[in-house]
């Protein structure tokens, strides 16, 4: 039997502030794993391969893009276009070819596109990122928008729950230092390109 209605009543109040708090994403993810059912359990193991830069790849767009679960097939599509989307803006800014590192998705309409290119044109990294992270705040409630008490409803909670966590994490100067950071190793990758 499945817990949704007692794991959701459970779940704390997340609000999309970027000030730092003590939350602690893998303590709360943890207390939720632990009610789930086997099956619910592998569906979290694949949201958050979602989030692990080494798994992304075009397999784990096509894992998420064959799965039975609604919330993982459109966040992931999402995911998966807004970063194809980054990629083609940081290597434009670098003037470089960035193709090798997007993501072959299918054809489709991409109603945030206009949105995203008008956040990318912002110059202030921290903005940028927060804007960002607003916009995948309100993918998935979107998504989640009708369900209430089922494993969508618990899945967007933890989408946002990785928000909370990454600027719980960060600050404007740390948000800097991590952007060029990324520029360099960015930087270097294109280099090593013949």
């Amino acid at each position: 039997m499945d817990n949704y209605v007692y794991i959701v009543a459970s779940l704390p109040e997340l609000t999309a502030g970027f000030e730092n708090t003590s939350f602690d994403y893998a303590v709360t993810k943890e207390s939720i794993v632990e009610l789930l059912s086997e099956k619910d359990q592998k569906l979290v193991e694949l949201f958050e391969e979602g989030f692990n830069e080494e798994s992304l790849g075009a397999e784990f767009y096509a894992k998420a893009a064959e799965s039975k679960n609604r919330f993982i097939r459109e966040y992931f599509d999402f995911d998966g276009r807004l970063r194809n989307m980054k990629v083609a803006y940081l290597a434009k800014r670098l003037d470089k070819q960035g193709d090798q590192y997007l993501v072959d998705l299918p054809e489709a309409d991409f109603e945030e596109e206009s949105q995203i290119r008008e956040i990318l044109a912002n110059t202030d990294f921290v903005q940028r990122e927060q804007k960002m992270d607003e916009l995948k705040w309100e993918k998935a409630s979107d998504i989640a928008r009708m369900d209430y008490f089922n494993m969508n409803a618990i899945l967007a909670f933890l989408a946002k729950a990785k928000t909370v966590q990454r600027w719980a994490e960060l600050d404007p100067v740390k948000g800097q230092e991590m952007f060029e950071k990324l520029v360099k190793e960015v930087r270097g990758t294109f280099e090593g390109i013949k």
